[in-house]
């Protein structure tokens, strides 16, 4: 009888649950144990990407307590940040990372952190057998940027669920939606400055994200909010339940992204899939998928575009109608999760 093939999947136990990230692992692992791999959890303790003493050491030892030439799958956050145990364990595990994009990129770190990171994820990238990515735009960073051969990468596109489509709001006042984190990367501050030069138009905006991230960013949106006299209509609803926030994606008449970058982009694959039609940046990976006809791309990091674009969106029914069927049949083209495991799976069989 064939040997089973067994993997050890390694993740912090506050990984923020409601982030595409996490959605990415949990459904890939799912997906690879479907397709009849062994998959044992390892909780790692709380703390990354910015792990204390305590629980760099506790990591260090619960990986060195695996079995030689045990297959290991970490999620980047916790690797990165423990390059120095990664290279250690290398020789003895078969080490293998998902890479969303770097953490060295996320808006607003200092120079300081910043470079730490870089080579934090360099070092740790060169320790690992194979890396996981969600976009080939990822994937042309990390040969370009961090030497890694294209050997050592894999593909796996993020599969999308086939919703149930609901039939458009009706009439009201438009309701914007935007989903993910509330993070400096996101790009909210440009969003809420784009909105600001259309107060005389009717609109309300849900924003729906984690908001213990970043606090400080989450105070500093709220302050803009309120100076710019937006309070009524900008909610910041931080992380729903599934079924809160599918009455949010139901009832909403525009998705709109002002993301700094993305590694892949998962709110808006969910928003195509369901025919909202959207507004988004094509910040990092979203242009290299994004069927250009079905959404209004804008430039990031400009509120003029933005506004510009939302305008449109807001006043022209007729618009909005139009990029719902292109978003739809765009999404009849999307993988499913069994795809992104498929592509996976042959490589990690081959390890």
């Amino acid at each position: 009888m064939p040997q089973p093939r067994r993997l050890v999947f390694a993740n912090s136990l506050d990984y923020a649950r409601l982030t595409g990230g996490f959605v990415y692992v949990t459904r890939l692992m799912r997906e690879l144990g479907a397709r009849g791999w062994d998959v044992t959890l390892l909780d790692l303790p709380a703390g990354f990407p910015r792990p204390d003493a305590a629980a760099r050491a506790h990591t260090a030892e619960l990986l060195a307590a695996l079995p030689a030439d045990t297959l290991v799958v970490a999620d980047q956050i916790c690797l990165s940040p423990i390059a120095g145990v990664v290279a250690r364990e290398a020789a003895r595990l078969r080490l293998v990372m998902i890479f969303h994009h770097p953490i060295a990129m996320e808006e607003g770190l200092p120079p300081d952190e910043r470079a730490r990171f870089i080579e934090a994820e360099c070092a740790a990238l060169a320790a690992c057998r194979l890396v996981i990515t969600s976009s080939h735009t990822t994937a042309a960073t990390l040969s370009a940027e961090y030497g890694v051969p294209e050997s050592r990468i894999v593909v796996g596109i993020p599969g999308m669920e086939r919703p149930d489509v609901a039939a458009p709001p009706v009439a009201g006042v438009p309701r914007l939606l935007s989903v993910g984190a509330v993070i400096p990367r996101k790009g909210y501050h440009v969003l809420i400055e784009a909105l600001t030069g259309l107060a005389h138009v009717p609109w309300t905006l849900s924003i729906v994200g984690d908001l213990d991230r970043a606090p400080e960013y989450v105070d500093g949106l709220a302050a803009m909010i309120r100076d710019a006299g937006l309070d009524e209509r900008v909610r910041l609803e931080g992380g729903l339940s599934e079924a809160d926030l599918e009455v949010c994606w139901r009832s909403a008449h525009v998705f709109v992204a002002a993301s700094l970058h993305e590694g892949y982009g998962m709110a808006v694959a969910e928003a195509i899939a369901r025919g909202v039609p959207v507004v988004t940046t094509g910040a990092g990976a979203v242009e290299g998928w994004l069927d250009p006809s079905a959404a209004l791309i804008v430039p990031e990091r400009s509120p003029v575009s933005l506004r510009e674009a939302l305008a449109r969106v807001l006043a022209e029914p007729s618009l909005r109608i139009a990029l719902r069927e292109v978003a739809l049949r765009a999404a009849s083209r999307f993988p499913s999760w069994a795809d992104a495991a498929t592509v996976v799976d042959r490589r990690l069989a081959a390890l």
